[in-house]
């Protein structure tokens, strides 16, 4: 009786782990911050698309928030963000798309979009 009540026990112990991650999910490895800003007034503009691209693929995707903050979670590098004006002439006017090189060891980026 106690062998088996040993083995129930072992098997709790190892699946109330194994339940809880299949719960939640796998944590993601990377997170970048940033800010997308006017060039000239130095604002940030709402409503633009920044995403992780690994292989021209995307990864992660945010839209800024009101004041031009983005936060994306992913699990393989990006390669480059690429950052789109997806509302058009909303939040300021139309910006031109971008592509930015990723720097890992960044910790907050800043770009800057030109009209």
């Amino acid at each position: 009786m106690r062998i088996i009540a040993k083995f129930f026990l072992w098997l709790t112990t190892i699946a109330i782990p194994v339940v809880i991650a299949a719960c939640y999910g796998m944590a993601y490895k990377f997170t970048k911050t940033g800010h997308v800003v006017d060039s000239e007034t130095k604002a940030g503009i709402q409503g633009i698309s920044v995403s992780c691209m690994v292989g021209g693929n995307v990864e992660a995707a945010d839209t800024t928030y009101e004041d031009g903050s983005f936060w994306l979670e992913f699990n393989t590098a990006c390669d480059e963000l690429l950052v789109e004006d997806v509302d058009g002439e909303d939040n300021g006017g139309q910006y031109v798309d971008r592509s930015v090189p990723f720097c890992k060891d960044c910790e907050d980026i800043t770009i800057e979009l030109h009209k």
